[in-house]
């Protein structure tokens, strides 16, 4: 028995699979302690859970039917099967030994056992990482027997070694299942991945690495990486610290992002992020790194700065509602549409005598701070200013979007542009012939409103005869001593906004002849 003993232990330890030769210990082992049957079963589940044992291996005295080779021993279910197979079966999860006669059973327990002709048995439980797997055993059919010290070594010994061999065969498993698993994992991967030894000699190279440096896995595997993505330029650079990295174990990168210049195939450059993990397998350390082109967010990160300066400068001269639709232009000159909209000219009464009467740096300073005084009006009532007109400009209401309350809008800018002039004249200490005063003119129609100019310079233009109404009506003021006049339509529009309170402010001045126009308009006003 030791030499069988001996013999399992040599088996085992050599075996790459320990299944392949274990019928034939069996064999041996049974011939050697001279009973009848060896077995092995394994415990299973079915789907639902409920417990299960099989038989796949085991011998078989001359005239006796092998367990391994009935259905009846696959995938038997044990669960709430015999109450003493109960008991058995918590016994076997402790690791005990059980042994008896079976004349000594009752129920379905004795029924199997008579079935199988078993007089005497005897099974020892094997356990894989701390869990009931299965249990060795041995059967005398032939005639009662009590086991003696030396049959219960042999089969506990064998036993255990089956166990560590289960064990080692369930690690394995679980490795190459890990092994998959991150194989997998790695050839999906959006990132590249490049694995390293401690000399940089490239150990892997995903599918991922391959796009994107442009290069092919066997290319690589077993050379220096740095010599493929590291710009010629940096290599001795990057060399130096690599060694002195892989010398202290401790990448200065490891748990952390860098960012640095990487090179293709086909010689350009590009700016990448890496990562780089260590990994410590005691006789060496290798180094994982991630790897992540960063070409597209670099651009994307252009555009939205480029987006940002365009939308920048575009809001010192147009309202925020045209600047989104100046961005949103792909295609230039083809944006285009004939629409209502109230126009609104205004102009500095007197701004050329106050040129002539001050210093260019005053005029200037004077000039911009008029204009923003204006222009935020104009921005603040929904407007889009089209256009400066040297000490005036022109305003929009209803473009490049009709809305429902232009004509309003437009009246209450006109309104608020004036009060603001009048409290700058009051904070400067102008007053009198001093004081600057302004000329407001608006007119409500169809426009055109469109992309002129060319691919080059382009402008956001509105344009039609309600655009030269609204100028002649501005000038008109002057005649008139008024400081704002409106057009019949523009008061039309007011009570058809529901903005009757507003047009009451206003004065009838009559049907009016403007310059160089045949047709007379109806003038409505507020005096100086």
């Amino acid at each position: 028995m030791l030499e069988e003993i001996a013999l399992a232990a040599t088996t085992m330890a050599q075996a790459k699979n320990w299944r392949g030769g274990i019928d034939v210990l069996l064999g041996r082992l049974g011939r050697a302690a001279n009973v009848s049957r060896v077995y092995l079963f394994e415990v299973g589940q079915t789907a639902d859970g409920v417990l299960t044992h099989s038989c796949f291996h085991d011998w078989a005295a001359p005239g006796l039917d092998r367990l391994a080779s009935s259905v009846r021993y696959t995938r038997e279910i044990i669960q709430d099967y015999d109450p003493v197979f109960d008991t058995w079966i918590e016994r076997r999860r402790r690791g005990e030994l059980i042994f008896g006669h079976t004349r000594d059973l009752t129920g379905i327990l004795r029924e199997d056992f008579d079935y199988q002709k078993i007089k005497s048995y005897m099974s020892m439980p094997i356990h894989v990482n701390g869990s009931w797997w299965g249990h060795l055993g041995f059967d005398d059919c032939v005639a009662e027997r009590e086991w003696v010290p030396a049959e219960i070594h042999l089969l506990q010994t064998t036993a255990a070694l089956i166990g560590a061999s289960a064990t080692q065969e369930d690690a394995a498993g679980r490795y190459n299942r890990q092994e998959k698993l991150r194989a997998a994992m790695t050839d999906v991967a959006l990132d590249a991945i490049i694995v390293l030894d401690g000399k940089g000699i490239a150990r892997d190279f995903n599918p991922a690495a391959e796009a994107i440096f442009r290069r092919s896995r066997e290319d690589v595997i077993g050379k220096p990486i740095a010599d493929f993505i590291i710009p010629e330029r940096l290599r001795q650079g990057h060399d130096r610290g690599f060694r002195a990295a892989t010398t202290s174990r401790n990448l200065q990168t490891t748990n952390g992002r860098r960012e640095m210049v990487a090179l293709r195939a086909d010689g350009s450059e590009f700016p990448m992020e890496i990562a780089v993990v260590q990994v410590d397998l005691g006789d060496e350390v290798l180094h994982a790194s991630f790897i992540r082109d960063l070409t597209e967010r670099y651009r994307s990160e252009e555009r939205m700065r480029a987006a940002e300066r365009d939308r920048a400068n575009l809001a010192r001269f147009f309202s925020p509602q045209l600047v989104e639709h100046m961005i949103a232009i792909d295609t230039p000159l083809k944006n285009d549409s004939y629409q209502p909209a109230t126009v609104l000219f205004v102009d500095m009464v007197g701004f050329t005598a106050f040129c002539a009467e001050n210093w260019p740096r005053t005029v200037i300073d004077t000039l911009r701070t008029l204009l923003g005084i204006l222009s935020e009006q104009v921005f603040a009532h929904g407007g889009t200013i089209d256009k400066f007109l040297g000490d005036g400009l022109m305003a929009v209401f209803g473009s490049p979007q009709q809305g429902p309350r232009d004509s309003t809008n437009a009246v209450l800018c006109a309104m608020a542009m004036q009060q603001a002039v009048s409290d700058w004249n009051e904070r400067s200490g102008r007053s009198g012939q001093d004081a600057i005063q302004i000329a407001i003119g608006i007119h409500a129609g169809h426009v055109i409103v469109g992309d002129i100019g060319s691919e080059q310079r382009l402008e956001f233009a509105v344009l039609g005869d309600t655009v030269n109404i609204a100028s002649r009506v501005e000038g008109k003021c002057r005649s008139l001593d008024a400081s704002i006049l409106v057009t019949g339509s523009v008061m039309d529009s007011l009570k058809g906004e529901g903005s009757r309170s507003v047009a009451a402010d206003f004065m009838d001045f009559g049907i009016q002849d403007l310059r160089g126009r045949s047709a007379s308009v109806h003038l409505f006003g507020r005096l100086r």
